[in-house]
């Protein structure tokens, strides 16, 4: 029988599905179904996603006119009075369950990561994952500085803590590789490719903006399929591939491109957490088929660099496509 067992930033899986950062992982009730329901691991839906009963603490008129002063104490606010329920489930989560627990965080400024770290690493949380993003719109900063932003996060933290520490990113960047290259200078434990986010829409009867939500789709896999594959050979750290999953056969060529794992929401929202272990299964007989007995014989023998007609990796292959049907 195939050994299913993997690793993810010197965690020890069962097997390399977890669950993401999600409402699937907000609760120890969620958090023991994912384990009884076969996940290899859990993140911890993120603290700064809860809004705190959508209390603004009498700040909002006074910022009216200042949205990211408003942003900004709001985080703070939630920081103060979220983090001791966020490290309470840390500790429950840890003594109900036996899989790894990876902790969330999201911040909007570099002043107050390193604390809460510090706070989630003694609750127990056996790695964390820092999910950055930020929108550049200030046209004196260039993209140098927004890469500077991550580096000096993860700087900060991986020097107040010593458990592993992973990378939560969009695929906004102009040279990803790069960009990998150095966080993995810096210490960098784990990537996620890649994050998803809510986008911008505008109401045409009402005339106003509103913000959009929607499931992850099955071509959205080839997004991270692509960037794990180029990088998975040049990194020092390990990669888990998320956005679009939906089956064990997206499970399967994500670790033949290099992932160590994979993180599941949409697709367990849709079907619900006993698909866990349908993928499980298959992913056990696709093993068995190829007589490949355990995870690291094969996990990345089809990246870049060891795939051979590794061409089709690339964008130009785009253009060939587009003749195949004309």
């Amino acid at each position: 029988m195939p050994d299913l067992s993997t690793t993810y930033m010197g965690l020890q899986l069962r097997n390399p599905i977890i669950v993401a950062s999600s409402g699937l992982t907000r609760n120890i009730d969620r958090i023991t179904e994912c384990e009884e329901a076969g996940a290899g691991a859990v993140v911890l839906k993120s603290l700064f996603e809860e809004v705190l009963a959508q209390k603004d603490f009498g700040m909002k008129e006074g910022t009216v006119d200042h949205t990211e002063a408003y942003d900004y104490y709001y985080a703070h606010l939630e920081l103060l009075y979220g983090a001791k329920d966020y490290t309470d489930l840390i500790r429950e989560a840890k003594e109900k369950t036996s899989i790894p627990v990876i902790a969330s965080i999201n911040c909007v400024s570099t002043e107050w990561w390193p604390d809460f770290a510090r706070q989630a690493e003694a609750a127990g949380a056996d790695a964390l994952e820092l999910n950055v993003f930020t929108t550049a719109t200030d046209l004196t900063v260039d993209g140098r500085d927004m890469e500077d932003l991550y580096f000096q996060i993860l700087s900060t933290v991986k020097s107040k803590v010593d458990i592993p520490v992973a990378l939560k990113v969009g695929p906004y960047f102009s040279a990803l590789p790069n960009m990998a290259v150095e966080l993995g200078r810096r210490g960098l434990d784990g990537l996620v490719l890649f994050n998803r986010f809510t986008q911008p829409d505008i109401d045409i009867n009402e005339r106003k903006l509103k913000t959009t939500f929607s499931w992850s789709n099955p071509d959205e896999v080839h997004l991270p399929l692509r960037w794990t594959a180029l990088m998975s050979h040049y990194v020092p750290f390990d990669i888990s591939a998320t956005t679009g999953i939906k089956n064990a056969e997206d499970i399967i060529k994500l670790l033949l491109a290099g992932a160590s794992s994979v993180q599941l929401a949409s697709v367990l929202y849709q079907e619900g957490l006993e698909t866990i272990d349908t993928m499980l299964r298959e992913i056990d007989e696709w093993m068995s088929r190829q007589e490949i007995a355990r995870i690291p014989d094969f996990k990345g023998s089809l990246n870049f660099h060891r795939a051979g007609d590794a061409k089709h990796y690339l964008r130009a292959q785009f253009m060939e496509k587009i003749r195949e049907i004309e």
